[in-house]
């Protein structure tokens, strides 16, 4: 009996995914931009190289898209999710980093915490102190173009593995370039923000 419940019940999902149409590959979706900034990225463990336009924003949360798909969400410039990647970080509490590029933090430790998919796709929890390492002034140049900035390093460890993130931001603290950490096989992403 149990048998032949199971056969049916998925001969019905073969004929749903049909009528659905959820079979074979799903076509990219171009963005559809909701400003005229762009996000250069760079991925040096891999070679990848894009330029990335934000298609959707909630609070200080930005989402930027490739032509393929490929998202990356960033939270007052921080990196808190990826899509599309590969090993993609699911998501990031970033509270304590965007405290601190905003001077609110209390200028000690404070926590990180990643999550990441298995390779049984279980959520798996990846808990780290971090703190601010350096600051200093400096000048970015970006298209030809002088960018006085402040550059912030953040050190996060943890007892099994260590990052460090650095961050240059102008004076209004938009984060107009980064070298963040993504997972163990992406390693390192590089941004830079341009107008198109």
């Amino acid at each position: 009996m149990a048998l032949a419940l199971a056969a049916l019940l998925a001969g019905g999902c073969d004929r749903l995914g049909g009528a659905l149409e959820l079979t074979g590959n799903v076509a990219a979706v171009a963005p559809q931009p909701t400003g005229p900034e762009r996000l250069r990225v760079a991925i040096p463990e891999t070679g990848a190289r894009a330029t990335l336009a934000p298609v959707a924003e909630s609070g200080d949360v930005t989402v930027w898209q490739t032509l393929d798909g490929i998202t990356l969400s960033l939270q007052g410039g921080v990196l808190i999710a990826t899509r599309g990647l590969g090993d993609d970080l699911m998501s990031a509490d970033v509270a304590g980093d965007v405290a601190m590029l905003r001077g609110t933090g209390g200028g000690g430790y404070y926590p990180h915490i990643r999550t990441y998919l298995d390779g049984e796709d279980q959520t798996v929890f990846r808990s780290y102190q971090c703190r601010r390492t350096g600051q200093a002034r400096t000048t970015l140049q970006i298209d030809g173009a002088a960018r006085a900035a402040r550059r912030i390093a953040a050190r996060c460890t943890s007892p099994r593995h260590e990052f460090t993130n650095v961050y240059w931001l102008d004076a209004t603290g938009t984060v107009l370039k980064s070298r963040q950490w993504i997972s163990p096989a992406m390693q390192y992403m590089e941004t830079e923000r341009v107008l198109r």
